[in-house]
Protein backbone atom coordinates (compact mmCIF):
# COMPACT_ATOMS: atom_id res chain seq x y z
CA UNK A 1 0.00 0.00 0.00
CA UNK A 2 1.03 3.55 -0.54
CA UNK A 3 1.69 5.25 2.80
CA UNK A 4 -1.08 7.63 3.71
CA UNK A 5 0.69 9.63 6.42
CA UNK A 6 0.02 12.94 4.63
CA UNK A 7 -3.60 12.41 5.59
CA UNK A 8 -2.89 13.25 9.25
CA UNK A 9 -3.27 17.01 8.72
CA UNK A 10 -6.64 16.37 7.09
CA UNK A 11 -7.75 14.26 10.01
CA UNK A 12 -6.53 16.80 12.54
CA UNK A 13 -8.53 19.50 10.77
CA UNK A 14 -11.63 17.29 10.73
CA UNK A 15 -11.31 16.41 14.36
CA UNK A 16 -10.92 20.09 15.16
CA UNK A 17 -14.04 20.88 13.14
CA UNK A 18 -15.97 18.22 14.99
CA UNK A 19 -14.76 19.49 18.33
CA UNK A 20 -15.69 23.07 17.47
CA UNK A 21 -18.99 22.00 16.00
CA UNK A 22 -20.03 20.09 19.07
CA UNK A 23 -17.89 21.69 21.74
CA UNK A 24 -19.67 19.35 24.12
CA UNK A 25 -22.42 21.89 24.08
CA UNK A 26 -26.02 21.28 24.78
CA UNK A 27 -27.08 24.07 22.39
CA UNK A 28 -30.02 22.84 20.34
CA UNK A 29 -28.44 23.30 16.89
CA UNK A 30 -25.00 21.92 17.68
CA UNK A 31 -23.93 18.29 17.75
CA UNK A 32 -24.58 16.76 21.17
CA UNK A 33 -21.35 15.99 23.07
CA UNK A 34 -21.86 12.24 23.03
CA UNK A 35 -22.38 12.21 19.23
CA UNK A 36 -19.45 14.58 18.67
CA UNK A 37 -17.19 12.28 20.72
CA UNK A 38 -18.34 9.23 18.73
CA UNK A 39 -17.79 11.01 15.40
CA UNK A 40 -14.32 12.12 16.52
CA UNK A 41 -13.44 8.56 17.51
CA UNK A 42 -14.62 7.16 14.15
CA UNK A 43 -12.73 9.80 12.17
CA UNK A 44 -9.62 9.06 14.25
CA UNK A 45 -9.98 5.33 13.54
CA UNK A 46 -10.35 6.04 9.83
CA UNK A 47 -7.18 8.12 9.90
CA UNK A 48 -5.17 5.50 11.78
CA UNK A 49 -6.34 2.74 9.47
CA UNK A 50 -5.54 4.84 6.41
CA UNK A 51 -2.06 5.66 7.72
CA UNK A 52 -1.45 1.94 8.31
CA UNK A 53 -2.64 1.05 4.81
CA UNK A 54 -5.69 -0.83 6.11
CA UNK A 55 -8.13 0.43 3.52
CA UNK A 56 -11.10 -1.75 4.44
CA UNK A 57 -10.91 -0.72 8.08
CA UNK A 58 -10.60 2.96 7.07
CA UNK A 59 -13.64 2.72 4.78
CA UNK A 60 -15.62 0.95 7.48
CA UNK A 61 -14.88 3.72 10.00
CA UNK A 62 -15.98 6.38 7.50
CA UNK A 63 -19.22 4.48 6.81
CA UNK A 64 -19.91 4.26 10.54
CA UNK A 65 -19.25 7.99 10.88
CA UNK A 66 -21.70 8.65 8.02
CA UNK A 67 -24.34 6.56 9.81
CA UNK A 68 -23.62 8.44 13.04
CA UNK A 69 -24.00 11.74 11.19
CA UNK A 70 -27.31 10.58 9.68
CA UNK A 71 -28.57 9.73 13.15
CA UNK A 72 -28.00 13.23 14.58
CA UNK A 73 -31.08 14.99 15.95
CA UNK A 74 -33.21 16.88 13.40
CA UNK A 75 -32.63 20.13 15.19
CA UNK A 76 -28.87 19.95 14.47
CA UNK A 77 -27.82 22.80 12.19
CA UNK A 78 -28.31 21.70 8.54
CA UNK A 79 -25.25 23.65 7.38
CA UNK A 80 -23.13 21.92 10.02
CA UNK A 81 -24.42 18.50 8.96
CA UNK A 82 -23.82 19.35 5.29
CA UNK A 83 -20.22 20.43 5.96
CA UNK A 84 -19.48 17.29 7.96
CA UNK A 85 -21.07 15.07 5.29
CA UNK A 86 -18.99 16.78 2.59
CA UNK A 87 -15.85 16.26 4.65
CA UNK A 88 -16.65 12.55 5.20
CA UNK A 89 -17.28 12.16 1.45
CA UNK A 90 -13.92 13.81 0.76
CA UNK A 91 -12.17 11.52 3.25
CA UNK A 92 -13.83 8.45 1.74
CA UNK A 93 -12.81 9.53 -1.78
CA UNK A 94 -9.19 10.06 -0.68
CA UNK A 95 -9.11 6.63 0.95
CA UNK A 96 -10.51 5.06 -2.23
CA UNK A 97 -7.99 6.93 -4.37
CA UNK A 98 -5.06 5.90 -2.19
CA UNK A 99 -6.20 2.31 -1.94
CA UNK A 100 -6.48 1.97 -5.70
CA UNK A 101 -2.98 3.33 -6.32
CA UNK A 102 -0.78 0.39 -7.30
CA UNK A 103 2.20 -0.34 -5.16
CA UNK A 104 5.47 0.27 -6.91
CA UNK A 105 6.76 -3.07 -8.03
CA UNK A 106 10.33 -4.03 -7.45
CA UNK A 107 12.03 -4.89 -10.66
CA UNK A 108 14.11 -7.99 -10.37
CA UNK A 109 17.62 -7.93 -11.74
CA UNK A 110 17.75 -10.64 -14.35
CA UNK A 111 20.15 -13.47 -13.69
CA UNK A 112 22.86 -13.84 -16.31
CA UNK A 113 22.01 -16.67 -18.61
CA UNK A 114 24.44 -18.95 -20.32
CA UNK A 115 24.71 -18.35 -24.03
CA UNK A 116 23.85 -21.60 -25.72
CA UNK A 117 26.47 -23.04 -28.04
CA UNK A 118 25.30 -23.66 -31.54
CA UNK A 119 24.70 -27.31 -32.26
CA UNK A 120 25.32 -28.16 -35.93
CA UNK A 121 22.33 -29.47 -37.77
CA UNK A 122 23.12 -32.94 -39.17
CA UNK A 123 23.26 -33.21 -42.95
CA UNK A 124 20.40 -35.22 -44.39
CA UNK A 125 21.41 -38.65 -45.65
CA UNK A 126 20.22 -39.82 -49.02
CA UNK A 127 18.00 -42.86 -48.91
CA UNK A 128 18.03 -44.88 -52.15
CA UNK A 129 14.72 -45.25 -53.87
CA UNK A 130 13.87 -48.93 -54.34
CA UNK A 131 13.71 -50.19 -57.94
CA UNK A 132 10.27 -51.25 -59.09
CA UNK A 133 9.81 -55.01 -59.44
CA UNK A 134 8.29 -56.43 -62.60
CA UNK A 135 4.97 -58.03 -62.28
CA UNK A 136 4.06 -60.75 -64.78
CA UNK A 137 1.16 -59.92 -67.00
CA UNK A 138 -1.43 -62.66 -66.69
CA UNK A 139 -2.33 -64.54 -69.85
CA UNK A 140 -5.78 -63.91 -71.18
CA UNK A 141 -8.38 -66.44 -70.23
CA UNK A 142 -10.24 -68.19 -73.00
CA UNK A 143 -13.96 -67.92 -72.73
CA UNK A 144 -16.13 -70.62 -74.27
CA UNK A 145 -19.30 -69.55 -75.97
CA UNK A 146 -21.98 -71.94 -74.69
CA UNK A 147 -23.94 -71.53 -77.93
CA UNK A 148 -21.07 -72.55 -80.19
CA UNK A 149 -20.94 -76.17 -81.42
CA UNK A 150 -18.32 -78.25 -79.75
CA UNK A 151 -15.41 -79.32 -81.87
CA UNK A 152 -14.14 -82.70 -81.14
CA UNK A 153 -10.52 -83.41 -81.78
CA UNK A 154 -9.80 -86.02 -84.43
CA UNK A 155 -9.99 -89.55 -83.13
CA UNK A 156 -6.68 -90.95 -82.27
CA UNK A 157 -7.80 -94.16 -80.72
CA UNK A 158 -6.12 -93.39 -77.46
CA UNK A 159 -2.73 -92.88 -79.02
CA UNK A 160 -1.35 -89.48 -79.24
CA UNK A 161 -0.52 -88.27 -82.74
CA UNK A 162 3.18 -87.91 -81.85
CA UNK A 163 3.48 -91.65 -81.07
CA UNK A 164 2.15 -92.85 -84.18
Amino acid sequence: MVPMSYRSPLLAAALGALALAGCGSEAATLIPKEDADQLSTLVGEAGEAADEGECDRARSAVKEAELQLSGLPRKTDKSLKSNLRAWLDHLDARIAEDCEAPEPEETATPEPTETPTETPTPEPTETPTPEPTETATPEPTVTVDPEAPLEEPPATGGVSPEDG
